[in-house]
């Protein structure tokens, strides 16, 4: 069964649960040691006076914290209980990847987690429905009310939709220069990855340049998962890997001319199992057979592998 990689009939949208606070530096390593390994009551642990305690902040950002752990696919719930995830795991325990989330790579990933998936609905709708090359927060107020109205929606209030937009824009876009004390402390970790751009006149625009940071498995990671929940197919256009919803083209940010030459080498990096095909002026990969399990996860975490072991020497 294929993963849900628009809004289906049934689609639920989300625009709160964050409690106005993006995503801030240590949040994500807070929350896996938290509940992977401490004793704290997995049920209570972000509700009960110890677990605020425990955080050394007030409620609604221990809220804050949970939710982003979570949208950031480290924690997830098991019935009413939360458990560290497989992928939260192998990034964040003290033998993982990248424990303190010092690797681009990882960044890169738990944006792919985020905005590849329409369950997080104002980040994929940003990043794989609106088009507008420059924007500022009231055009995009304006085309996403346009967008619930058009899906049939229940409108949320101005005052939460506003909100949220306002805290994704935090998440991926640094704050203003400021004197005084250093506001980098209040960054979110993923304003690093440079995918919105400030203008002038209080405008942004996605960054459509090269991306040096974003590393080829990451990459890979993304274009392996986006066929697995896609496609049964062994051939993949390239043009669905550039536009369609939740593809890496449109998650990354990439125009057509860097994602062809990232896939230039694609057969030596999966070991042939993966090809490059151009024939009558139609570009795609071809795969020999169905990528083995755990293929596609493994792909990312071979570049954290130097992080691995410096922490481990």
């Amino acid at each position: 069964m294929k993963k849900k990689t628009t809004f289906e009939q049934d689609y639920k949208p989300q625009f709160s649960g964050h409690e106005t606070f993006p995503l801030r530096y240590g949040w994500l390593e807070k929350a896996f040691e938290a509940v992977d390994t401490t004793g704290l009551n997995k049920r209570s642990i972000f509700s009960d006076d110890a677990a605020i305690a425990h955080f050394g902040v007030g409620k609604n950002m221990v809220a804050a914290i949970r939710f982003w752990a979570q949208v950031a696919g480290i924690l997830a719930t098991d019935g009413k209980d939360l458990r560290a995830t497989e992928f939260g795991q192998m990034l964040l325990r003290p033998d993982g990847r990248d424990p303190y989330l010092e690797n681009a790579s990882s960044l890169w990933r738990i944006h792919w987690g985020i905005a590849s998936d329409p369950k997080h609905t104002t980040a994929f709708w940003l990043f794989n429905i609106f088009n507008e090359p420059i924007f500022d927060r009231e055009t995009v107020l304006r085309r996403l009310n346009e967008f619930i109205d058009q899906r049939g929606w229940k409108p949320p209030t101005e005052k939460t939709l506003t909100s949220d937009i306002n805290v994704l824009l935090a998440n991926y876009v640094p704050s203003a220069p400021k004197r005084g004390p250093n506001e980098e402390a209040f960054n979110s970790p993923l304003t690093e990855l440079g995918l919105i751009r400030r203008r002038a006149n209080g405008r942004y625009g996605l960054n459509w340049g090269r991306k040096p940071s974003l590393s080829n498995g990451v990459f890979l990671h993304a274009v392996c998962d986006f066929w697995n929940r896609t496609s049964s197919a062994n051939t993949i256009s390239v043009q669905s890997l550039l536009l369609e919803p939740g593809s890496p083209g449109r998650v990354f940010v990439l125009e057509e001319w860097e994602l062809i030459e990232r896939l230039a080498n694609v057969s030596e990096m999966t070991c042939g199992l993966i090809s490059w095909s151009e024939t009558a002026g139609l570009k795609q990969l071809l795969r020999n057979e169905e990528f083995p399990a755990d293929f596609v996860e493994s792909l990312w975490a071979q570049d954290t592998s130097v992080v691995r072991g410096a922490h481990a020497a």
